[in-house]
């Protein structure tokens, strides 16, 4: 995905690798109400709802049901848009150009026996079609005449008022990126809008810009006050986007990354206590577990240690793992373990906020990689996520049909086999994308997932992706990525294969769970304790048995918001008539278009310490999360980060962004290092 440059009404996409250049602050669509599309006008009542369906409440100021403290004007359960207190009979005007689709003025004021008075128009903006509806208005209050009717953005469209499902004068105002009104999704957490700051008053949501101003650094807490946990804390002259004050300033939290703990190090010592502590006899050896996530993962921490440490089972011996907390609050736990490992009934005890969870688990033997993707001789997939690039350009073609899913497709091409092994039931994902020299549909190669080396036991199949498929039980599987109708349709393409969480396989980051953690290192309140006396024997009968020590992986749950003290000499709110400020939020989610409606399609991006993809992670962010920027280097934007991340500043590149006011922030040559650069 490229950047999401805003214009007036026009998109300007840039490539990450391409310079940049300023960009007018804003997206493609203005306010409901005021020409001069300004949002602090009229106080926001209930945002829209990004926890869809009944149960959790979250919305766009990254607060969700349940935490310590919210202010107000948050959304209430499966709201689907934005609701604005106004009085009856405030202009309302149209958010872009466009054409009407539906309207309806002859329910009277005030009455609440039905769906009320709307007006709903279609606006085609920056490549996409949005659909813009606003409800509740005012009894011959629209005046556009008819269905098809041509709207002006900044022109008056209609009159509010309180008809049909209201308790009070509002405008009640919704946006799609589709046609029709069934996609509702959230403008302010999409960056569909063209202000980037707006402020009503000390407690309902805002977007403004805040600075660290404190000598030292600023503590930042889970709600507006003292009494609150300290979740870490900020340096002076650190700048965060706030998206309301109450008191204090809610803002977005760039969040610590992920970090892993070896029981060796890379120079092939034992690791000392802290982090790793062991008892018994526990003996180096030069096996290592080859986890790794891909280039691009908010997660990758790539292991460094010369080995790992191991014991023969039979034993009591322990080792144990104590991580030093950055920001307080959860963490997704993780285990691996080399190929030479095997052993039966392994437990993993994690100790955590809420007391210790034992998490029993096979250390299972790993499977030999390699392969040639024939079926006599299979690639085989040895860890997970397994990613890699192959082609059916020049593929055997023997499996022209595949039965009983995917019967009547004509494959008739050639196809590259995979084999893979598990050793309980689990679920796997089979992913294929294509390059952009090969592109679909004039390109195809299709998966399916065979139960046994044969196409008539084809247990799945799709055109690019088998998601969470059940595997019935444990044992070897197949997959066939097979070129649909022909040969002249191969290409190449690049495999993802990820199974369940907690799938027992060597050289994998295999999850122990999620646990609340405080802030420090202390092994009464944050550990993983491998135990070998709970072993009960070996998973393979041919390998020795043997319990590994090697390493583990503490994985923060981004949290979207905390809070900082308004309060003099500890923060201020940027001036932006004097100081421009450039802003990036983060567009990447699970949807193609860009366009999430509930935080389950949001995902985690990495922050990196250069511009550059293969540099360090030093934090991460999420979906709808705003940063401010100061520099802009080749397609990256750097953003302040919190005193939980690995440097003050990090990169993110621009493929993940929409982005406001890029004039604003500095920009630097490709390979220039600027002062006070991480």
């Amino acid at each position: 995905m490229k950047p999401l440059h805003f214009a007036a009404l026009t998109l300007v996409s840039l490539a990450a690798g391409a310079a940049a250049g300023p960009a007018t602050p804003g997206g493609p669509l203005s306010s409901p109400y005021s020409p001069a599309d300004s949002w602090d006008a009229y106080r926001m009542t209930a945002a829209f709802d990004l926890a869809r369906g009944a149960g959790p409440i979250s919305d766009w100021t990254g607060w969700s049901s349940g935490d310590v403290t919210g202010g107000s004007g948050h959304a209430y359960d499966d709201h689907s848009g934005t609701d604005f207190g106004m009085a009856n009979g405030t202009p309302l005007y149209a958010v872009g150009n466009g054409t009407v689709t539906a309207l309806r003025e002859s329910v009277p004021n005030d009455d609440h026996s039905d769906t009320g008075n709307y007006i709903i128009y279609s606006v085609p903006a920056s490549g996409r079609t949005f659909t813009v509806n606003n409800w509740h208005l005012s009894q011959n209050g629209v005046l556009p005449p008819s269905v098809g009717s041509a709207v002006t953005q900044g022109a008056q469209i209609a009159i509010s008022d309180n008809t049909g499902n209201s308790t009070g004068p509002h405008l009640h105002f919704g946006v799609a990126n589709a046609s029709g009104t069934g996609n509702y999704a959230c403008g302010f957490h999409n960056g569909w809008f063209s202000q980037d700051e707006f402020y009503y008053d000390a407690t309902r949501p805002c977007l403004v810009f805040t600075e660290v101003t404190t000598a030292g650094s600023l503590n930042i807490r889970e709600g507006a006050s003292t009494s609150h946990s300290i979740v870490t804390s900020a340096p002076q002259g650190a700048r965060f986007v706030a998206s309301q004050r109450n008191t204090w300033w809610r803002i977005f939290l760039p969040s610590a990354p992920a970090r892993a703990l070896e029981s060796r190090t890379p120079g092939g010592g034992v690791t000392a206590a802290p982090p790793y502590a062991e008892t018994g006899a526990w003996t180096s050896s030069a096996d290592k577990s080859a986890a790794d996530d891909p280039p691009g993962s908010a997660n990758r921490v790539p292991l460094a240690g010369a080995g790992s440490r191991f014991n023969a089972i039979g034993g009591t011996d322990t080792a144990q793992f104590v991580p030093n907390i950055t920001q307080r609050g959860a963490h997704e736990v993780f285990a691996t373990w080399p190929a030479q490992a095997n052993a039966r009934g392994v437990t993993c005890r994690v100790t955590h906020l809420g007391g210790t969870t034992d998490v029993v688990l096979d250390q299972v033997p790993g499977t030999p990689g390699g392969g040639s993707g024939t079926q006599a001789d299979p690639y085989v997939i040895d860890r997970y996520p397994y990613v890699a690039s192959h082609t059916t350009i020049g593929g055997p073609s023997v499996w022209n049909s595949y039965s009983p899913a995917g019967s009547g497709t004509p494959e008739n091409g050639p196809e590259r086999v995979y084999r893979f092994t598990v050793d309980d039931p689990t679920t796997v994902t089979i992913a294929v994308t294509q390059p952009a020299s090969h592109p679909y549909p004039a390109y195809d190669v299709d998966v399916h997932l065979l139960g046994s080396l044969s196409n008539t036991n084809c247990l799945a199949r799709n055109d690019f992706t088998i998601s969470n498929y059940a595997l019935p039980s444990a044992g070897t599987y197949y997959i066939a990525v097979d070129t649909y109708q022909n040969a002249s349709r191969a290409c190449p393409y690049t495999l993802t294969v990820t199974f369940g969480a907690g799938t027992e396989m060597a050289n994998s980051w295999v999850s122990l769970g999620t646990y609340d953690f405080p802030l420090g290192q202390s092994a009464a309140t944050g550990a993983v304790t491998i135990l070998e006396s709970t072993v009960t024997g070996t998973v393979s009968g041919s390998l020795p048995g043997r319990v590994y020590a090697d390493a583990v992986r503490f994985a923060p749950v981004v949290r979207r918001s905390a809070w900082f003290s308004d309060g003099a000499g500890l923060s201020a709110r940027i001036n932006t008539a004097s100081t421009p400020v450039c802003s990036v939020g983060i567009a990447t989610d699970r949807n193609t278009g860009s366009d999430a409606r509930d935080f389950s399609e949001s995902v985690e991006v990495p922050i990196h310490a250069a511009p550059d993809a293969n540099s360090a992670v030093v934090g991460k962010a999420i979906t709808g999360q705003r940063f401010v920027c100061d520099q802009v280097n080749s397609g990256w934007y750097r953003v302040w980060l919190t005193s939980a991340c690995d440097a003050p500043q990090g990169w993110i590149s621009g493929q993940h962004l929409f982005i406001y006011n890029e004039g604003a922030a500095q920009s630097v040559p490709s390979g220039m290092v600027m002062f006070g650069q991480p």
